[in-house]
């Protein structure tokens, strides 16, 4: 059994192992965009997109995603995002 001071001690650097790579974050949040956008293309779901991801302070960023779509695809997301608002709204 791990003692509550060594517990403690093994979290916090633990932490402070996370806090050293947390700026390069911005980065692994666009790789992953990137893969599932990507992925969503192949699929047809969308045509087009570009992302943007940066870093505002410690843990909080601004990620701008612009999508190219067309009327059809933009339904399908709007489906998708709002299921129970869209069902009463008809072409």
């Amino acid at each position: 059994m791990v003692s509550a001071g060594a517990g403690e001690r093994i979290f916090r650097q633990l932490m402070e192992f996370i806090l050293v790579f947390e700026p390069l974050a911005p980065r692994a949040i666009s790789y992953y965009m990137g893969r599932r956008l990507s992925e969503w293309k192949r699929q047809g779901l969308i045509s087009g997109y570009k992302t943007r991801t940066r870093r505002l302070g410690k843990f909080h960023y601004k990620i701008e995603v612009d999508l190219d779509l067309t009327s059809k695809q933009t339904l399908h997301v709007l489906r998708d995002l709002f299921p129970n608002q869209l069902k009463s709204v008809r072409r």
